[in-house]
């Protein structure tokens, strides 16, 4: 007997809730997350964060290197990110260059402000990107904003928009990161 039925229900149930290009979870798992994240705070009187992670000048890598350089480039930021995730924190791709970051049973502000730092500097490190057979060095910087909740919002939408605004920010102001 075949397993190909079952590991094409297992491949369509990933594609289902991944980016295709990063493997990272998607919009959809996130905010599930989310979700399960808000009842475990309430229950627990944790705090949690979302983070809204938007890389600075990604266009530039799309415009002087390509689309296949860009591509290189989330890829290898994305495994960063995945790399850098505590055991009950998500990271996903929101779109293009936009990355969400829930960070749970958060004891303190600090710690959030830690992690930040924690992934700017993973962020930062050049990514070796093949382009056309040739391997260049491609560095990118990150600007967050933060989100906590239950003080910057009661749902997804409101805790991703908070933390959305406070990227903006971040950005405007050349800080790395910001708090909503």
């Amino acid at each position: 007997m075949s397993s190909q039925p079952t590991q094409q229900k297992e491949g369509a149930g990933h594609a289902a809730f991944h980016d295709a290009l990063t493997g990272l979870p998607n919009r959809a798992l996130f905010r599930n997350r989310l979700e399960i994240g808000f009842a475990h705070a309430r229950r627990h009187g944790w705090l949690l964060a979302v983070m809204f992670l938007g890389l600075d000048r990604f266009k530039e890598v799309n415009d002087s290197h390509g689309h296949d350089a860009g591509d290189g480039v989330l890829q290898a930021i994305a495994l960063r990110l995945k790399n850098t995730i505590r055991g009950d924190d998500t990271v996903s791709r929101h779109r293009g260059d936009e990355f969400l970051y829930l960070a749970a049973e958060i004891r303190e502000r600090k710690n959030i402000a830690m992690l930040a730092e924690k992934i700017i500097k993973a962020i930062q490190a050049p990514c070796d990107i093949n382009v056309n057979g040739r391997i260049i060095s491609l560095a990118v910087k990150a600007s967050i904003g933060i989100a906590v909740f239950p003080k910057d919002g009661a749902t997804a939408d409101e805790l991703i928009g908070s933390a959305g605004r406070a990227m903006h920010q971040a950005k405007q102001e050349n800080s790395g990161y910001a708090f909503s």
